[in-house]
C-alpha cells in the first residue's frame, strides 16, 4: 500500500493539476444547507418529524414537479442525523453554479425565419412563446426587452421581482445579455424577437447561486407552464445522476424543451458539468461566428481577448513590448511606459489596476482570471488605455512566454467562421457515455443587453440562448410537437463543422454540428433518439452486436419515402441498416439498427461517425454515433466537500464517483511546501454515486491553508484530483 501511495505523489509533482479554491466562511459552516429528497407522498409528515425532532432545521424550499422533497438549512451535525430518516431516500448538500461567462443570429438563418407563417398566419417570430431564462435575474426594465417581459420569480430573494442584482461591486448582467440573444426586440433584435420572456433569478450576486436556488427555478419554471427553459450556468460533476440533471430531465418529461450551455472548461475530454449532463436536455457548446474578434498576438500565438466593460476600444496596431507585473498595485508597476501590462486577477479592484497602469504609463492592461475559464470585467471611470481579459490558460501560457525573453506583441482583429472555441466544454457524459454537447451554437463576441446598454461576450453562455430562440421559433410554428420533436429538428438538421486541416470535429465535441434555424424550420421529420451511444467495449469482448430502435416520425401532410445511409463510417464499426421505406403522413415508425462491432480493429479511443436520413423531399437529418474502446480515462473523483461536523474533531466529506474506484485516498498537504501532513481516509471498492462519511479526526490542522489531494486507483488508472480548503475559517461548534 505505501509503494502504491508514494508512486502516485511521484507522479502527480508532474502533472502540474490546476487547483480549485473553496472558500468556506464561518457562516456557511454553521448553516449548511441540503437537498432532502423523501418517499412519495411523505413531504408533509417529514416536514412534521423535522419540526418536532430537529427544532433547529429550516425547511426552505419545497419541490414537487422536478425533484420530490425540499431542502433545509441547519448544522452539519443536524443533517447527518436528518439524513438518516427513514422517510429520506437521500441527501445531497448544495452545490455551487456560476453564470458561465458580433451579429450572430442572422447567420444562424433566423432571419429566413419571417418567410414562414404560423397556423394563425403570423410571421414566425416566436410569437406566443413562453421561454425561461434561469439566470442572474433581468433588466426587464431594458427598452429592447420590456415588451415581452412576461413576469417571473426570483429564488434568492424569494420575491416576484427578478431584477439583475444592483450592489455596486457584485452587480450583475449576464442574464440580461442572455435575453437579449433569446428576445430581443428594439434597438436590436433576439433570435425570437416577440417570444415572451420569463426571468428566474437563480443565480445572486457576483453571478453566483446554488443547486438549491436553480432546482426552485426549474420547479418555478414548470408551474408556470413555459414552454422552453435556458441554463446558462453550471458545476464541474460530469454525471448524469445529480439533483439538477435530474431536474431538467424531469422538467422535459413534463412538457418543457431545456436547453443549457455546455460549460466553458473546454478543451479536454468529460468537462461537460451537471445540468448539461441530462439525458434528455438540450446540450450547445460554442462555435465562432463570421464576425472580426479583438485579439493579441505573441510569437505568432494569436489570443482572443475579451474587452472590459467601460473600456477605451481596442484598435489595430496596437503594439509594444509585452510584460507580467502580478496583480497591478503601484508598487508592481515600475517600467511599463508604453508597455502591454499583463496582470492576474486579484487583491485589488479592475479600476485600480487600470488606473495604475495608466498612471505608470503603459499601453495597454490585459488581465487574467484566477479561476479556470473567461471572465467579463468591469471598470469605472474615463480610460484611455484599453483593457482586456483572457482566461488563466492563456494568461499563464502568456506569463510563461514573456518571463523568458523579451517578447513584443501586437494587437489586430481576427475572423473565424465556424470554428469550434477552444473554451468549450466537451463530452462525453459519464456512466451513460452520451455524446454531450448535442449542437453547437455562436458563442464568441456575441452582442446583446445589459443593464444601462450593450456588450459582447464570449461562452457557451452566449450560445445556449440562440438555440432557446430557435427552440421558440419552431415551437410557434409547430405548437402540437412534443418535445423529442423539437429538439430533432434543432440537433438532427445541424451542420457539422470541420477543423482547419479539413478533418471533422468529432462528435463528442460538437454533436451533431452547428445550428441552423432554416433547415430546421423546413424540416418536417423528425428522429428519436438524436444520437447513438454504443457504449464501452474492450478487446476481450472480441466481435460484438449492439441492436436500437430509432423511431422516425413523418410530420407532414405528405407520404415520405425514407433512405438510411451510414455516409460516416468509422473504424471497426459496422451497421445494418434498414432498405428504403415509407412513412404515411402523420405518422411514425420504429425501425431496427444493427451494429457489428469488431474490437479487434480497434485501439483504445473513441470512434464516432454518422447515420443519415434523407427524405425524397431533399430532408437530410444525421443522426451521430459514439463508440469507446478500452478503459475511460476520466476524472473518477468530483464535486470535493469538507467541513467541521459538532463535536470533538468530528469532520465530514462528501465527494461524487462517476464510476466504481478499486481504492481512493484524501491526504492533506501544506498549500505552500506540499509537505504530506497525512492520509485522512481512505477506501476500497467504492460504487459509483455519491460517497458521504463521518471522520474522527485526533491530530488535524487547526488553522492555516491546506491542500487536499484524493488519489485514486481506477484498474489500471491511476491519479489524483486536487482541492483547497481553508480551514482557519471552518466554524467550530462547541
Amino acid at each position: 500500500m505505501k509503494n502504491y501511495f508514494l508512486k502516485i505523489i511521484i507522479c502527480l509533482v508532474f502533472l502540474l493539476f490546476p487547483f480549485k479554491d473553496v472558500y468556506v466562511n464561518a457562516h456557511e459552516q454553521q448553516k449548511q444547507v441540503a437537498l432532502i429528497s423523501v418517499k412519495d407522498g411523505m413531504i408533509t409528515q417529514a416536514i412534521k418529524y423535522i419540526a418536532e425532532r430537529f427544532p433547529n432545521v429550516t425547511v426552505r424550499q419545497q419541490y414537487t414537479e422536478t425533484y420530490y422533497g425540499f431542502s433545509v438549512s441547519g448544522s452539519l451535525e443536524e443533517l447527518s442525523q436528518l439524513a438518516k430518516m427513514p422517510l429520506v431516500n437521500d441527501m445531497h448538500f448544495v452545490t455551487t453554479y456560476r453564470a458561465h461567462l458580433e451579429d450572430s443570429i442572422p447567420f444562424i438563418g433566423a432571419d429566413e425565419a419571417q418567410l414562414y407563417k404560423d397556423q394563425r398566419g403570423r410571421k414566425i417570430t416566436g410569437e406566443g412563446v413562453k421561454v425561461g431564462v434561469i439566470d442572474t435575474g433581468v433588466d426587464y426594465r431594458h427598452p429592447d426587452l420590456k415588451s415581452n417581459y412576461g413576469g417571473g420569480y426570483d429564488t434568492i430573494d424569494l420575491d416576484k421581482d427578478p431584477m439583475e442584482t444592483k450592489l455596486e461591486e457584485k452587480s450583475t448582467f449576464h442574464g440580461t445579455h442572455v435575453a437579449g440573444v433569446i428576445a430581443a426586440n428594439g434597438k436590436r433584435k433576439g433570435v425570437a424577437p416577440k417570444a415572451t420572456i420569463y426571468a428566474y433569478r437563480a443565480l445572486g450576486p457576483g453571478g453566483v447561486g446554488t443547486s438549491e436556488t436553480v432546482m426552485a427555478a426549474i420547479e418555478r419554471a414548470v408551474k408556470d407552464k413555459v414552454d422552453i427553459i435556458n441554463l446558462s450556468l453550471g458545476n464541474d460533476v460530469n454525471g448524469p445522476d445529480w439533483p439538477t440533471s435530474i431536474a431538467l430531465d424531469k422538467a422535459v418529461e413534463k412538457g418543457v424543451l431545456a436547453i443549457t450551455a455546455a460549460g466553458n472548461s473546454g478543451p479536454g475530454l468529460w468537462t461537460v458539468g451537471s445540468p448539461a449532463t441530462a439525458s434528455k436536455a438540450l446540450t450547445v457548446g460554442a462555435s465562432y461566428p463570421p464576425v472580426l474578434f479583438p485579439s493579441i498576438h505573441v510569437k505568432n500565438k494569436e489570443t482572443i481577448i475579451s474587452p472590459m466593460i467601460g473600456s477605451a476600444k481596442w484598435g489595430k496596431g496596437l503594439n509594444g513590448r509585452f510584460v507580467f507585473k502580478k496583480y497591478g498595485e503601484k508598487r508592481d508597476l515600475k517600467r511599463v511606459k508604453d508597455k502591454i501590462v499583463l496582470l492576474e486577477r486579484g487583491k485589488i479592484t479592475f479600476t485600480d489596476k487600470v488606473k495604475n497602469a495608466q498612471d505608470a504609463g503603459a499601453k495597454a492592461v490585459i488581465v487574467f482570471n484566477n479561476i479556470d475559464g473567461n471572465f467579463i470585467g468591469q471598470i469605472k471611470g474615463k480610460f484611455t488605455v484599453p483593457a482586456a481579459t483572457i482566461s488563466r490558460k492563456e494568461g499563464l501560457m502568456i506569463k510563461k512566454i514573456i518571463e523568458k525573453s523579451k517578447v513584443e506583441a501586437k494587437t489586430g482583429h481576427e475572423k473565424k467562421v465556424d470554428i469550434l472555441a477552444d473554451f468549450s466544454s466537451r463530452g462525453p457524459v459519464t456512466g451513460t457515455w452520451q455524446m454531450k454537447p448535442d449542437l453547437l451554437a455562436p458563442g464568441v463576441q456575441i452582442k446583446s443587453t445589459i443593464p444601462g446598454g450593450y456588450l459582447a461576450l464570449q461562452g457557451t453562455s452566449m450560445a445556449s440562448p440562440h438555440v432557446a430562440g430557435a427552440a421558440a421559433l419552431v415551437r410557434q410554428l409547430h405548437p402540437d410537437w412534443s418535445m423529442d420533436d423539437l429538439k430533432s429538428v434543432l440537433v438532427n438538421t445541424a451542420t457539422p463543422l470541420y477543423k482547419n486541416n479539413k478533418k471533422m470535429y468529432h462528435a463528442y465535441e460538437q454533436g451533431a454540428g452547428r445550428l441552423d434555424i432554416e433547415k430546421a424550420l423546413e424540416t418536417e421529420t423528425t428522429l428519436f433518439p438524436t444520437s447513438l451511444s454504443l457504449g464501452v467495449t474492450r478487446k476481450t469482448d472480441l466481435q460484438i452486436k449492439k441492436d436500437f430502435v430509432v423511431r422516425i416520425s413523418n410530420k407532414s401532410n405528405m407520404p415520405k419515402q425514407v433512405t438510411a445511409i451510414n455516409n460516416q463510417p468509422a473504424t471497426g464499426i459496422q451497421w445494418v441498416l434498414p432498405k428504403p421505406f415509407t412513412i404515411p403522413a402523420h405518422t411514425s415508425k420504429k425501425i431496427n439498427l444493427t451494429a457489428t462491432v469488431d474490437t479487434k480493429l480497434l485501439r483504445d479511443g473513441f470512434y464516432d461517425g454518422a447515420i443519415t436520413f434523407s427524405t425524397n423531399d431533399d430532408e437530410n437529418l444525421r443522426m451521430p454515433f459514439l463508440l469507446l474502446q478500452g478503459e475511460p480515462n476520466f476524472p473518477s473523483v468530483m464535486g470535493f466537500h469538507f467541513g467541521r461536523v459538532k463535536g470533538k474533531n468530528r469532520y465530514k466529506y462528501e465527494l461524487y464517483l462517476p464510476s466504481k474506484v478499486e481504492e481512493y485516498k484524501i491526504a492533506v498537504f501544506e498549500s505552500e511546501t506540499f509537505r504530506l501532513l497525512g492520509v485522512i481516509d481512505e477506501q476500497e471498492n467504492s460504487k459509483r454515486g455519491i460517497i458521504k462519511k463521518e471522520l474522527v479526526l485526533k491530530d488535524f490542522p487547526k488553522s492555516g491553508i491546506y491542500k487536499f489531494v484524493i488519489f485514486y486507483k481506477r484498474k489500471q488508472y491511476e491519479s489524483a484530483t486536487e482541492s483547497y480548503v481553508n480551514v482557519a475559517k471552518i466554524y467550530v461548534e462547541d
